[in-house]
């Protein structure tokens, strides 16, 4: 390899490449975030962007594999992820950390988060998704109100079984709900299939999806991109969250987040179980059906926001 410092066509190629991306976003950014992680990551970052504009930052790069989840985002500008460009940051004294948190956090991952760039002072834990009245008018795909569902995370960049419900429990909810609501079905092609929904696995983009959302009357489904998309667009949501995780560490206060307080929980362990996954198995499809009534009643009210001071 040669040194660093000698010019190569690679790297001549590479530092044209990154320029161009550069003037197409107006110029190089104060800071660029960057998170190695999955759709819900990508979402959190929102949050982080908000709280670094409201403090002054200036142009905020997201390196991301989901530019669309930015479309419409004053707060921020998505550019591909590419060590090439994180490079002509580091070549002009820009920052541009790798965002992580660690497993189990400290505090809310959007706190965690929010620590890693120094923002300090109250902050907002929500994350934020900007869709079009074209959209939201799109996102309506059924002739009566919507609660729309997911019934597995597995196709998630870093799928998870210690997050998965059964499908039947999630069945018996559709079921009960679908007397009064039509019930839409998001997520990937090989999720388990609920009987009678509206069946758009696969078949949406993200936005398409967040237009779904805000378009629903309420959002079930597990700890995801979906979750987090959900609040990201005040979508009201009943999150069965078993015991891997604490909501105080991931969710939502606007949520109903169903969370088995036994011993071995919050274990953040992916896919390892020494107890057979009670956690889960003891949160039955009443609670989540009786969640789901509680968040409906509540459908024309505003969401709730919970600030805290980092």
């Amino acid at each position: 390899m040669p040194p660093t410092w000698m010019p190569t066509p690679t790297r001549v190629w590479g530092l044209l490449w990154s320029g161009g991306i550069a003037w197409k976003a107006g110029g190089l950014p104060n800071i660029g975030l960057f998170f190695n992680g999955g759709l819900g990551d990508d979402i959190l970052c929102t949050a982080v962007a908000r709280e670094l504009r409201k403090r002054g930052a200036g142009r905020i790069w997201q390196l991301t594999r989901h530019p669309d989840l930015f479309a419409g985002n004053a707060d921020v500008l998505p550019v591909p992820v590419d060590f090439r460009l994180r490079r002509l940051c580091a070549m002009f004294g820009i920052p541009c950390p790798e965002l992580e948190y660690p497993h189990p956090p400290p505090a809310h991952l959007i706190t965690t988060l929010c620590r890693e760039v120094g923002v300090t002072g109250e902050i907002d834990l929500r994350p934020y998704v900007h869709l079009t009245d074209g959209e939201k008018q799109a996102g309506r795909v059924t002739l009566r109100p919507a609660v729309t569902m997911q019934t597995s995370s597995m196709s998630a960049r870093f799928p998870m079984r210690n997050k998965q419900w059964p499908l039947e429990r999630f069945q018996a909810v559709a079921d009960a709900l679908k007397i009064e609501f039509d019930i839409v079905q998001l997520g990937s092609p090989t999720d388990p299939l609920l009987d009678g929904a509206v069946d758009l696995r696969g078949k949406t983009s993200v936005r398409q999806s967040a237009a779904i959302l805000a378009s629903s009357k309420l959002f079930i489904g597990l700890v995801s991109g979906l979750m987090h998309l959900a609040r990201a667009v005040d979508c009201r949501s009943v999150i069965v969250y078993g015991g891997r995780e604490h909501p105080a560490q991931s969710g939502y206060t606007a949520n109903e987040n169903l969370y088995w307080n036994g011993s071995c929980a919050p274990c953040w362990q992916r896919d390892d179980c020494d107890y057979d996954r009670i956690c889960m198995r003891e949160i039955l499809p009443e609670m989540v059906l009786a969640a789901a009534r509680r968040q409906l009643a509540k459908r024309e009210l505003p969401l709730e926001v919970e600030r805290i001071v980092i």
